[in-house]
């Protein structure tokens, strides 16, 4: 029988797009988790990553060190194989068998060189290289082809990755963050220690802790709780929760409490909650949908609640607003993930670009750019609606590309995707709609005080029976909208089709 031939770079491209942040934090989250799988298994003593950046004349180099335990023969095999992971899920943050190969499906850079080792003449080494066609590894005899003869590899195992003019001037401005974002509880924990050129990076820490765990079926769940006096980005904002140290998402209190005022947005609590590793997605961002993890965040949400009581920053006064915010948890990500595929994308009414990164002026700078006509998608600072012109615009019939004779000073700015935003509200007791899409606030609002709302949430035995009413609600939002925009094209058992189609999915994973 003759096997199915493979297209290796689609294959990459595909795990690639699992993933929904920039290209380089998956390479940095990819390289920390083999690292820190290897840490926890073999109780490495003194466990560190070294990050270092290397420039170079079209862009330069990032290179991974860590001190774990080698790789075996076996072990080196496999790793060149594409989800040819040996770990069992559960075990590890790094099971899919993805890694930092996944890289070469990125335009930030098409080369891997990987060292493992005891020292300089006791190693296996390759090179990993995207070429237009295809994906291929060679082994490597000679460390001088690729330190030449300056640099000696250390115990443990080295990543060098190439980069592109790109890649490497946001990893210069944005390593140490990327580090402490997506690994703050390994930070805190000291699981391991994480060098960037030759600097210690320290963790997240508005210093106002409070380190706290709690008891759920037999287990102590470790967290951190933290009352800011600043605000808190709205990323680390109420409920983190980590899994080996990994942040995996972050979840907005769901209940409809009532606050002292300005405390909203001062709040979190970073949670371990590595007992639910065997249910990550493969993207590491989301969990399965099931009892285990529903009951388990229910009873953080709980925990972090009660924790804000009896710090008395909770009011009984009726006349206080129920204070809400964005809802952001998986469901929203998993879809936006889907509203951004063919079948889907014609439903969403807020045009959600990916990230990506665009030049504006910029007096401190580091690139030429040229002033173009066209309305353009905003500067990455303020961005506007989407117009009709091609290029990055500041929305008044201008826009600027990267020219390296340009007359204007820029820099690259990073254009975040708006995605789907879920704002609750509490204002609309008497609305017979249970939720409905307002382009005003660029987001789908639900109606808390909707009696079917407030019946599911008291029911919620679990945390899944909310959870997939607000996903269903959010859901014939969208669909709601789309079918009066477009009544004269959109039949009965189309609507149907794909409301039943996206709820499925979006519910299913």
């Amino acid at each position: 029988m003759k096997e199915l031939d493979v297209d290796r770079i689609h294959v990459l491209e595909d795990l690639l797009d699992m993933y929904h942040f920039r290209d380089e934090e998956v390479l940095v989250c990819e390289a920390c988790a083999n690292a820190q799988d290897v840490f926890l298994e073999d109780n490495i003593k003194n466990p560190t990553i070294e990050i270092t950046l290397e420039k170079t004349s079209s862009g330069g180099y990032i290179n991974f060190h860590n001190n774990g335990t080698p790789m075996t023969k076996e072990q080196f095999s496999r790793y060149h194989k594409i989800a040819g992971s040996v770990k069992i899920k559960g075990g590890g943050i790094g099971f899919a068998g993805v890694g930092a190969k996944v890289f070469l499906a990125s335009k930030v850079g098409v080369e891997i060189l990987t060292i493992t080792g005891d020292g300089k003449f006791n190693f296996m080494a390759s090179r990993m290289l995207r070429t237009p066609d295809t994906v291929g590894m060679e082994e490597i005899d000679d460390l001088s082809k690729i330190y030449g003869n300056k640099t000696k590899h250390k115990y443990g195992t080295t990543y060098r990755v190439t980069l592109n003019d790109h890649g490497y001037r946001y990893f210069k401005e944005s390593l140490e963050h990327i580090v402490q974002f997506w690994w703050n509880f390994a930070l805190l924990k000291k699981q391991f220690t994480v060098i960037v050129n030759g600097k210690k990076v320290e963790p997240y820490d508005p210093k106002e802790k409070f380190r706290k765990s709690f008891s759920y079926k037999g287990k102590q769940i470790n967290c951190y709780c933290w009352i800011s006096r600043t605000e808190i980005p709205e990323q680390r904002r109420h409920i983190v929760y980590a899994v080996h140290g990994k942040r995996i998402f972050n979840d907005t209190i769901n209940q409809p409490i009532q606050l002292k005022e300005g405390v909203w947005n001062r709040v979190f609590c970073l949670v371990d909650v590595s007992h639910l590793a065997k249910h990550i997605r493969t993207d590491k961002e989301s969990f399965d949908n099931n009892s285990e993890t529903g009951a388990t965040k229910k009873a953080v949400q709980k925990f972090f609640i009660d924790f804000l009581k009896d710090q008395g920053l909770t009011t009984t006064d009726n006349t206080a607003k129920v204070q809400t915010t964005e809802i952001v948890n998986e469901f929203t990500q998993q879809l936006d993930r889907l509203l951004k595929t063919k079948d889907f994308k014609d439903l969403n009414p807020f045009l959600a670009p990916r990230k990506r990164m665009v030049p504006g002026p910029d007096d401190n700078g580091d690139i030429t750019i040229s002033e173009v006509p066209g309305d353009g998608l905003g500067d990455g600072e303020n961005p506007v609606e989407p117009g009709p012109g091609k290029e990055p615009g500041t929305g008044d019939g201008t826009g600027f590309v990267e020219d390296e004779n340009g007359d204007k000073v820029g820099k690259l700015k990073e254009r975040k995707s708006k995605g789907i935003r879920i704002i609750p509200t509490d204002k609309f007791p008497k609305e017979k709609e249970e939720a409905w899409v307002d382009l005003s606030q660029g987001a789908v609002v639900i109606n808390l005080l909707h009696p079917f709302y407030l019946t599911m949430q008291n029911s919620d035995r679990f945390g899944k029976f909310e959870k997939f009413n607000v996903n269903r609600v959010l859901i014939e939002a969208l669909i709601k909208f789309k079918n009066d925009e477009l009544k004269d094209e959109w039949d009965p058992t189309k609507t149907l089709n794909m409301y039943r189609d996206l709820l499925h999915k979006t519910w299913s994973g």
